[in-house]
């Protein structure tokens, strides 16, 4: 599913998540890998805001291999981020 090791190495990507994205993953469908990617951004969107999880998100959209798809999700993580400086500024520098 094309998922940067970091994905792991920084514990997004539990066995919640993963159960989730094996049960929805066609074999052959591998070019289309970034919808599953995506799909494991919202899952986190959808289940917390918190900041640590959204500055690990956002540093995870910048090592994503679809540039379009990680400016997207970026503009999601944006309009979570509410009046959290930090990571407004984070967004800030990337986009």
């Amino acid at each position: 599913m094309n998922f940067p090791k970091e994905w792991a190495d920084w514990e997004m990507f539990p066995e919640e998540l993963a159960d989730a994205a094996i049960r929805q993953y066609v074999p052959g469908q591998e070019s289309g890998s970034e919808h599953d990617r995506n799909g494991a951004f919202h899952w986190w969107l959808r289940k917390t805001g918190d900041t640590d999880a959204l500055v690990k998100l956002t540093k995870l959209s910048m090592l994503d291999p679809d540039p379009v798809m990680a400016r997207d999700v970026r503009r999601h993580i944006r309009s979570r981020a509410g009046d959290n400086r930090v990571l407004q500024q984070m967004l800030d520098e990337i986009d």
